[in-house]
């Protein structure tokens, strides 16, 4: 077989042409699937944004009652504040669970320590904060906060994006696994 220095040339560059289209398409699918994830993930954070807000509510209420306690009540609300301020903060989801699951704890037990206090016994508006509406808040944004819809959506992408060949492909590209926010606000 006699091929020309121009056929041979022709041939590789298709197989570059080839090879870049593949990648430049394995590139663009897998972005738009993780700025999919990346929407619920949106979602995610304003959940955590609103359990934030709850930890802020909770604090205004106990600074109102400081005095009643100082040595049980200020170390809880110090607590508090770290695990809002790390909500708030741009850590990684893994850190920011771990916050959420600490906000829980320690505002479970500034609660406690709030309804105990003779302050918030003489104060019907705070005591109905304290046992109901504050609970109920943190309660019912842990729970939003679970992220089930999430990890779901950025389990499937990593999977995809571990498992096929053109998922490598956009790995070396660039693209990155999703995160995924560990169930419950434990550290996985």
């Amino acid at each position: 077989m006699n091929y020309t220095p121009r056929a041979i040339l022709a041939f590789l560059l298709m197989l570059a042409l080839v090879v870049a289209g593949v990648g430049w398409g394995a590139y663009r699918g897998f972005s738009q699937d993780k700025a999919q994830v990346e929407t619920a993930l949106g979602s995610l954070e304003s959940v955590l944004s609103t359990r934030a807000e709850m930890g802020h509510n909770l604090l205004v209420v106990a600074r109102r009652h400081r005095q009643d306690a100082p040595d049980v009540i200020d170390p809880l609300i110090q607590a508090v504040e770290k695990d809002v301020g790390e909500l708030e903060s741009a850590l990684p989801l893994m850190e920011k669970a771990a916050a959420s699951g600490r906000l829980s704890r320690d505002g479970g037990a500034l609660l406690d320590a709030l309804e105990a206090s003779p302050g918030v016994q003489a104060d019907a508006r705070d005591l109905g904060y304290v046992t109901g509406l504050l609970p109920r808040g943190l309660e019912q944004s842990a729970q939003w906060a679970d992220a089930g819809q999430y990890n779901k959506a950025a389990a499937e992408f990593n999977n995809r994006l571990n498992g096929q060949v053109n998922g490598r492909l956009a790995r070396l590209l660039g693209v990155r696994e999703a995160e995924l926010f560990p169930p419950g606000g434990e550290s996985l």
